[in-house]
């Protein structure tokens, strides 16, 4: 059971979401449709040790975020602590956008 709000998915016999207060959906994740979003950047980490610093904050606040390396590193799957001149984006959603910038502030060294 799926919630079609939240796309909380709880056990078969719970009819009701406890967070939304709606009814639950009998379906599969990739049976609900994708909600638009409005995906921003947050500055460039220079560095991929950087970035996945950045993500893992992002992930321990339920942050959705993709991560887009420079060209090479992409191509070539080229991962290493350090690249000169390696630059990653983190992109994430609009509305998360003031949280994940905050929590990022002082690994891109622009603490408050």
């Amino acid at each position: 059971m799926i919630c079609p709000e939240c796309h909380a998915e709880y056990l078969d016999h719970i009819q009701e979401c406890g967070d939304c207060q709606i009814s639950l959906v009998d379906a599969c994740p990739i049976d609900l449709p994708i909600p638009d979003m409005t995906w921003s950047s947050l500055p460039p980490f220079e560095g991929k040790i950087y970035a996945d610093m950045a993500a893992e904050l992002l992930d321990q606040h339920s942050i959705p975020y993709y991560l887009k390396m420079d060209w090479f590193s992409s191509a070539f799957n080229v991962e290493a602590t350090s690249l000169s001149g390696q630059m990653v984006r983190i992109f994430v959603p609009e509305e998360h956008m003031n949280k994940a910038s905050e929590l990022t502030l002082a690994i891109l060294g622009q603490a408050k």
